[in-house]
């Protein structure tokens, strides 16, 4: 029998893994395709290195010991990344700072800057529960929402801010309005209102973390958990390569897998998990030529502007290594909650909208190199409502002694998230094995 079974090789289930690993259990991980890692993938064409899912990691003190801790030399990210752009009728325009880069900067009109500037009187929530949307037309308004938070949203979400729940998909802003009652005198106290950390990869990109998470690890690939079920103190597991036993088990498969798997334990839970939405993204790499594009993270483009790109990353100028001499990498991305029927466009298709939205946004002439992923469930929604499904987890695990959910869908969707919640899963397990 074994310690521990960890079914899924994401970041999620890898960093437990290595985690319970280190305390000495016996850990097995088992993953049902033939690759390891989850939606992080890298690939090497052309001369070109890009990544498939997530770019980078925003690394903090504790995620960087981690990576310590692994042996996974971090590269932190170009200085110039700290400048990201917004498209705004037909011109890229620097998000702005500082407070008075904002006072200066043409990306809201005056009215809109004066909205801002009134938000520590704005109004009480008169709902529960609001939308990222509503919370943000409340306190900032409309023009805020349209030309920073949506594009934002869109970036790190793929999501809609209609109806995405600013308590679980923002909770660092909501929490700022439950402490402070508004979000500018919370910035000020805390010096901060963004999120902390230095933007890192890998030497040979993110999947360079996967392989070194994996290297002490048992990890059973293209080997399906078909079945599991309560044995008086243990969980059976039916899986291709026979019946395992085990005393404690970590899923850390996207809720649509876990919903599978936890059928068996309860009917009802698995039906709900199976509701979690998971929005569609389509990911296209190119490489152009060196000329056009400036120094910088990338680009958002607002809905309001009538594209169907929801942000550009400028990949080459972040690290290097990316792209071959005179050319440059970028990674695009399109999908998401208001654009789900681009997943069903062909490849072809696809190329030839992102080849004419580029030219009008960066100026780009011509695409020399280019590879389409398609993602058909790449991010879960913290959508209205979200709290119930983390409850139905923390109930799942009361019942089911040893049981315990992880992943992006329970965590938060980065991949920092993951890795600092595998911590506590780690030593959740810890505490129920000894």
């Amino acid at each position: 029998m074994r310690d521990v079974v960890v079914i899924g090789s994401g970041i999620s289930g890898l960093s437990t893994a290595f985690r319970l690993k280190k305390l000495d259990y016996d850990v097995v991980v088992y993953e049902k395709d033939d690759e390891i890692g989850g939606n992080i993938k890298t690939l090497s064409e052309g001369g070109y290195t890009f990544e498939l899912g997530p770019q980078t990691v925003l690394a903090d003190e504790e995620v960087m010991e981690f990576f310590k801790e692994v042996g996974a030399e971090p590269i932190v990210a170009n200085h110039s990344s700290k400048n990201r752009y917004i498209y705004k009728r037909g011109r890229l325009i620097p998000l702005p700072l500082s407070p008075i880069s904002f006072l200066f900067s043409p990306l809201l009109s005056i009215p809109a800057k004066l909205k801002v500037l009134r938000e520590p009187w704005a109004p009480p929530p008169i709902k529960n529960e609001e939308s990222v949307a509503d919370f943000v037309r409340r306190r900032l308004g409309q023009e805020f929402l349209d030309y920073v938070v949506a594009p934002f949203i869109s970036g790190v979400y793929a999501g809609d801010p209609e109806t995405l729940s600013v308590r679980y998909a923002t909770k660092k802003v909501y929490a700022l309005e439950q402490e402070f009652g508004s979000l500018i005198k919370g910035a000020l106290k805390k010096k901060s209102l963004g999120p902390k950390g230095r933007l890192i990869s890998f030497e040979g990109g993110l999947f360079t973390l996967i392989k070194k998470l994996a290297e002490g690890l048992e990890v059973k690939k293209e080997n399906v958990v078909l079945r599991i079920r309560r044995k008086e103190d243990r969980f059976v597991l039916d899986t291709r390569e026979g019946k395992v036993e085990t005393r404690a088990l970590v899923v850390s498969s996207p809720a649509y897998t876990a919903s599978y798997l936890l059928k068996d334990l309860s009917w009802s839970a698995s039906l709900e998990f199976d509701k979690i939405d998971y929005v569609p993204v389509v990911v296209v790499n190119v490489g152009v030529k060196k000329g056009s594009i400036p120094e910088g993270f990338g680009v958002l483009i607002p809905r309001k502007e009538g594209k169907r790109i929801l942000g550009v990353i400028f990949s080459s100028k972040l690290f290097p290594g990316k792209a071959p001499e005179g050319k440059e990498l970028l990674t695009i991305y399109l999908g998401g909650a208001t654009d789900r029927e681009i997943i069903e466009m062909s490849e072809d298709a696809i190329l030839e909208l992102v080849e004419k939205e580029l030219k009008e946004v960066l100026g780009v002439e011509g695409i020399e190199f280019s590879h389409v992923k398609k993602w058909k469930r790449a991010i879960p929604q913290y959508t209205l409502g979200y709290g119930k499904y983390l409850d139905l987890a923390k109930e799942m695990e009361e019942v089911h002694k040893g049981l315990f959910l992880t992943g992006n869908y329970l965590s938060g969707i980065s991949v920092a998230d993951c890795i600092r919640f595998s911590k506590e899963t780690a030593q959740r397990v810890g505490e129920f094995l000894s």
